[in-house]
């Protein structure tokens, strides 16, 4: 989203606010919050603060994007805290994250499905559904 003429000015009046995110131990940034809108988080062993000078909503660099998206659809993460510094990270890091996600378990295919649900009904009816 564009940064608007009213979002630089709640920004000016409200500067100072300090702006926080949550990492893993893989460096992946997890969350991520100002605490203007939200001044009763407390930070955590996970928590690396930004700056304390930043405007009222949650950007990952100064003047950048208020209150960016943090994962995609599927909940990866697109940032990483590096060596100080906030990273987007490459397609192959989140490649190799949505590879490692837990696979559905196999589903019967839906003639199964019919079949059983077919057999359940004969069994309950004391002798064999018609198909």
């Amino acid at each position: 989203m564009p940064t608007t003429e009213e979002d630089t000015i709640m920004d000016e009046i409200y500067e100072g606010n300090r702006h926080y995110i949550n990492v893993d131990d893989r460096g992946r940034i997890l969350d991520g919050w100002s605490d203007g809108p939200h001044p009763q988080r407390k930070p955590t062993e996970q928590t690396v603060q930004l700056t304390d000078q930043c405007g009222y909503q949650f950007r990952l660099h100064p003047g950048g994007e208020e209150n960016p998206a943090l994962w995609d659809m599927d909940g990866i993460p697109l940032y990483k805290y590096e060596d100080g510094e906030v990273l987007e990270r490459t397609q192959d890091e989140i490649e190799a994250d949505r590879a490692a996600l837990p696979k559905p378990e196999d589903k019967p295919s839906p003639e199964q499905r019919i079949a059983e649900l077919e057999a359940a009904l004969a069994a309950l009816l004391g002798g064999e559904a018609n198909g």
